[in-house]
């Protein structure tokens, strides 16, 4: 544990999801996976959709709608779709298969492994202060063992910008009625999580569990640790 900042009063602490409270590595493989297999088994309009297709897709509805960028879900969305089109299914078939793609890919993206650490480190902190979460990700949160203990969960796309943009923060700030420096925001991304909450105004926590030098941090949290754990020692 490493302090750069004085702590200063928190009513509320906001975390991250993704690698922060478990390993979304994996996850993201198998359902990136799942997507593809499905797509080249399931239905004959979509056997030639491939990665590279997909990505190619991406990449151009991107430079046409930016704001695809900062809703994860809807762009997943409109790429199947547009794919599917592209290969000739007619407009409203397209929509159909594209969420039926969208939603087997959402379920295999619910198939995380919360370690048990996490779930005694959030049962602890649940007790003493009021818990959120601040995602860019489309982890359907209330499918998992996860979602009991949060009392807001924000997401980019509907509730805003993608952090580090301030609109995720500032939403929080107002539903729980509190200041934002008293919001204590908790991840492991220097950017996202570390530089988008303090240069929005609330505290942050590091979690540096990989090794990474603080040289590469692009403002300081008020603390850096290197286990979920300390938040106990910490708070």
């Amino acid at each position: 544990m490493r302090f750069y900042k004085r702590l200063g009063p928190v009513k509320v602490l906001s975390f991250d999801l993704d690698d922060t409270l478990y390993d979304n590595v994996p996850v993201m493989a198998a359902a990136e996976a799942w997507l593809l297999d499905a797509l080249k088994q399931d239905h004959p309009e979509s056997t030639l959709l491939g990665k590279e297709q997909l990505a190619a897709i991406k990449r151009q509805l991107l430079q046409e709608r930016p704001a695809l960028a900062h809703d994860v879900s809807a762009c997943r969305r409109a790429v199947l779709t547009e794919g599917l089109l592209r290969q000739g299914v007619a407009g409203d078939r397209a929509s159909l298969l594209a969420e039926e793609y969208y939603q087997g890919f959402l379920a295999e993206r619910g198939r995380i492994r919360v370690p048990e650490v996490t779930h005694r480190v959030l049962s602890a902190l649940g007790k003493k202060y009021r818990l959120a979460v601040i995602t860019n990700g489309n982890l359907p949160l209330e499918r998992t063992e996860l979602a009991p203990y949060f009392e807001v969960v924000l997401r980019a796309g509907p509730d805003g910008r993608m952090k580090p943009a301030p609109d995720l923060f500032n939403r929080l700030a107002e539903r729980a009625d509190v200041s934002l420096s008293e919001i204590l925001h908790i991840g492991d991304h220097i950017n996202t999580d570390v530089a988008g909450a303090v240069r929005s105004g609330c505290q942050a926590v590091w979690l540096n569990d990989n090794g990474r030098s603080e040289a590469d941090l692009h403002c300081l949290p008020q603390v850096a640790l290197e286990r979920l754990e300390q938040l106990l020692e910490l708070l």
